[in-house]
């Protein structure tokens, strides 16, 4: 057990990828990696048990490569790339199934932050996976990550930590893997133990009967593929927001006139209708002042970033002054966000949003039952775009290319050490991406 806590805070593995000459221990970096990407809101999400396994499983995988190459010894054998596709698949698989089990969203009308719950036991299996351990290894490693799984949706109003739940997951999964290479011995049958198990635990008052189901973690396992319905993000928001986001995108299509600078400084008043867990997620009652994190979760201020901006990325979160300025506040006053009972009623079905917009000359509205990204998903050139577009600003053209390289050639490559070389430090100092990860 020493063994693996030593090896665990080592600061000889693990970088960060936002510093050039700084390195911390592979624990320090899953959370942090971790923390810095689900800080931009900009990552990916499952459409049905809601986590964004990008933010759990890679800082986690990437933070392993780096420690394992850093504690080389003669019989060490540098990670490939196929092998970290198939650690990648595992966490990406592992991470939904678990969230099934306790009915998807559920966890998150429950108020714990689904990510944060799933993510331990997604990124103990990715990490084990990577390391060649036993069937039976591995479930000791999922056993230590799910007795660590935590994560209140409290933190999305003001707080930092929102950002840092998930990768407090790829840490704790982390961690659990490292103990169990060394010898540690973890829960066995933690998920569906009647008694202290994972799933009988983090279901209580769900309302469900019956209030878990274990057969939903294994269920048509190797038939279906649960990363086939991770979602990359369109918009730099809460992923709940997305469809109402959509509604007005798609009004501002049709009624091109309606919507002026002019046309939506005459909107008399907004009416979004939601799903009860996009509504408790993000249909609260937005005021200023409001920090990075409180404006990408909320609905109203993400519809009235696409009606001033007719975008929601990055940038409308990052300047203070604009955050907080008239010219989004104005529309934010005029949206009231309702909970419609009819919508999002089942599992996977709880996107549904209409938005009104009432002008002094007539009224608008629109219904959506999913958001782009779902219906229709983003085609590889769009993700390739949204890439170099965040990109743009913390990256040459250089060190972007070689970067999109080695991923879009992952399968071929024979050592994952040049991935993380190029991924340690950016090549240009941006207050823009510190702004946001301080968020």
């Amino acid at each position: 057990m020493a063994k693996g806590m030593k090896l665990s805070a080592s600061v000889e593995f693990g970088s960060l990828l936002t510093h050039k000459t700084k390195k911390v221990g592979p624990l320090a970096a899953a959370v942090l990696n971790g923390a810095f990407i689900q800080g931009l809101e900009f990552d990916d999400y499952h459409s049905k048990a809601p986590i964004h396994s990008g933010s759990i499983v890679l800082p986690t995988l990437l933070a392993l490569v780096e420690h394992l190459a850093g504690n080389q010894n003669d019989n060490f054998v540098p990670i490939d790339g196929a092998s970290f596709l198939l650690a990648s698949t595992i966490g990406y698989e592992v991470g939904p199934r678990i969230g099934l089990g306790l009915y998807g969203v559920s966890a998150l009308r429950s108020g714990w932050h689904s990510g944060a719950i799933f993510g331990p036991a997604a990124a103990a299996a990715a990490s084990a996976k990577l390391l060649k351990l036993s069937g039976s290894r591995i479930e000791d490693a999922i056993g230590t990550a799910c007795t660590q799984a935590g994560g209140l949706m409290s933190a999305q109003y003001e707080s930092m930590v929102k950002r840092m739940q998930h990768g407090f997951a790829a840490r704790n999964g982390l961690f659990a893997t490292l103990m169990t290479m060394n010898g540690y011995t973890g829960i066995k049958q933690v998920l569906e133990r009647p008694y202290g198990g994972y799933l009988s635990n983090f279901s209580h008052g769900n309302g469900y009967d019956p209030p878990y189901k274990p057969e939903l973690v294994t269920d048509k396992l190797g038939e279906h593929w649960e990363i086939g319905d991770v979602i990359v993000k369109p918009y730099a928001s809460m992923a709940a927001n997305h469809v109402a986001i959509d509604c007005v995108r798609a009004l501002q299509d049709e009624f091109p006139d309606r919507f002026t600078p002019s046309g939506v400084n005459s909107i008399q008043s907004i009416t979004v209708e939601m799903g009860e867990t996009a509504f408790q997620k993000g249909g609260w009652e937005a005021t200023r002042p409001i920090t990075i994190t409180g404006a990408q979760m909320s609905a109203s201020y993400a519809i009235a970033a696409q009606l001033v901006d007719r975008e929601v990325t990055v940038a409308q979160f990052l300047d203070s002054d604009r955050l907080n300025g008239d010219s989004i506040w104005s529309v934010v006053a005029k949206i009231i966000c309702k909970h419609n009972p009819d919508f999002g009623l089942g599992l996977g079905d709880s996107w549904r949003s209409r938005v009104q917009i009432d002008f002094e000359t007539g009224t608008v509205q629109k219904q959506l039952d999913a958001p782009r990204g779902i219906n229709p998903p983003l085609s590889n050139e769009e993700i390739l775009t949204k890439w170099r577009t965040a990109t743009g600003s913390c990256l040459t053209s250089a060190k972007r290319d070689a970067i999109e390289h080695e991923v879009l050639h992952l399968e071929r490559s024979t050592d994952l050490k040049r991935l993380t070389s190029l991924l340690f430090g950016a090549d240009t100092a941006s207050s823009q991406w510190q702004v946001s990860n301080g968020q």
